[in-house]
C-alpha cells in the first residue's frame, strides 16, 4: 500500500471512529452506563460489529473514550492563552471556558451520569474522577507551579489551590444546571469566574495579598 493510500485509509478509520465515539456518547447519556450496551451503539451506527469492537474491544474502553473526550475539552480549555501576559486576564480566560465546557450538554450528561452510575459502578467513577476532575485540578496545578517559581504567585500548595479556585468556578452554577433548576447565561458565566478570581487572587498575588 502507497502513502497516498495508507493517508485514505487513516482518514477513513479516524472517521469511522469519530461516528462510533458519537452515536456511542448519545447512547450512554440516554440510557446511563449500566443499561447502555455494545449492542445498541452498533444498533445506531449500523455496518459490522466487527468494525465496532475493533475500535473499542468492550463497553468499558467505549465509556473510557468517551469520559477521554470530553476531559480533553476541559484540559484544553485550561491551556493559558499564547500571548499570556496579566494573571487576572488569563485565569478569567481560562475559568470561563472551563465552566462553558461543565456546563455545555456533554459536560452535563457526562456529570449526571457519573453521579447515577456511581453507586453501582465505584471502579469507573474512580476512573471517571482520575481522568476528569483529577485531571484538570493537576493541569492547572502544574500552571501554577510555573507561576510560583516566577514569582507570580505566593502558594503552599498548588495542587490544593487548584482544587479550591476550581471549585469556586463550578459553585452553584454548575449545579443549578446540572438539575436542570437554571441555565447559566454568558454573563452569568463571566461574573461568577471574575468574582472567584477576585477571591483568589487576593489570598495568592502578593501585591493583593495581605500581611
Amino acid at each position: 500500500m502507497d502513502k497516498t493510500s495508507e493517508d485514505g485509509h487513516a482518514r477513513r478509520q479516524a472517521a469511522r471512529r469519530a461516528e462510533i465515539l458519537a452515536a456511542a456518547t448519545r447512547v450512554f447519556f440516554e440510557e446511563g452506563y449500566g443499561r447502555a450496551s455494545m449492542d445498541k451503539v452498533h444498533a445506531e451506527i449500523g455496518g459490522s460489529k466487527r468494525t465496532l469492537y475493533n475500535h473499542f474491544p468492550s463497553k468499558e474502553d467505549l465509556f473510557a473514550a468517551i469520559v477521554s473526550s470530553v476531559s480533553d475539552r476541559v484540559l484544553a480549555s485550561l491551556q493559558p492563552p499564547v500571548d499570556f501576559g496579566d494573571i487576572r486576564e488569563t485565569l478569567t480566560t481560562m475559568g470561563v471556558s472551563y465552566l462553558s465546557v461543565l456546563v455545555s450538554p456533554d459536560g452535563l450528561a457526562l456529570y449526571r451520569a457519573m453521579i447515577s452510575e456511581a453507586p453501582h459502578f465505584p471502579d469507573l467513577a474512580q476512573a471517571f474522577f482520575a481522568n476528569g476532575p483529577g485531571r484538570a485540578s493537576r493541569h492547572l496545578a502544574d500552571f501554577f507551579r510555573q507561576q510560583k517559581q516566577l514569582g507570580v504567585l505566593e502558594i503552599d500548595d498548588p495542587q490544593l489551590c487548584a482544587e479550591q479556585f476550581l471549585s469556586m468556578i463550578r459553585g452553584e452554577v454548575h449545579l443549578a444546571a446540572a438539575l436542570s433548576i437554571r441555565k447559566p447565561t454568558k454573563a452569568r458565566i463571566t461574573k461568577t469566574v471574575g468574582h472567584a478570581v477576585e477571591i483568589f487572587l487576593c489570598g495568592v498575588t502578593p501585591a493583593l495579598g495581605g500581611n
